[in-house]
């Protein structure tokens, strides 16, 4: 049986590139205060609303005692806060404050422009062939 060759693999690709951007994204983000990870929650909450704390982790894909101390973090610094769910008492949903939209005006510029260095020489209808390509192959794997 033939060895698997990584750079055959869409996986290891995205990895080397989810590295190259998380890197990229870090040096836009200096001075700032916010990491890659709070950019990235910051991200799902702006763009959802409040997310259990359960379905944060999931999404940053990150063990939930992380997403606890990430949470943490961020509510220390006020841009989020914990809510008790209505449906079920056991749940805190995660909501960005008001704070957390102001950070999120002056974050999001930094990521814009990441993407703008990011897709320099590309067209857009690649970018939208990539994307679709990616999410058949994630509901493949789920």
């Amino acid at each position: 049986m033939p060895s698997l060759d990584p750079y055959e693999s869409l996986g290891f690709h995205c990895s080397l590139t989810l590295r190259a951007f998380v890197g990229a994204l870090e040096a836009k983000l200096k001075g700032t205060g916010v990491s890659p990870a709070q950019f990235v929650a910051l991200a799902h909450l702006t763009a959802l609303g409040p997310l259990s704390q359960s379905e944060l982790a999931d999404r940053l894909s990150i063990t939930p005692a992380t997403a606890v101390r990430l949470i943490d973090r961020m509510e220390r610094d006020g841009w989020v806060i914990r809510q008790i769910d209505k449906q079920d008492a056991r749940v805190r949903r995660v909501a960005p404050t008001e704070q957390a939209a102001r950070i999120w005006e002056e974050v999001s510029r930094a990521g814009r422009a990441l993407l703008e260095q990011a897709y320099q020489g590309v067209h857009p209808a690649e970018i939208e062939t990539v994307k679709r390509v990616l999410e058949r192959v994630r509901r493949n794997l789920t």
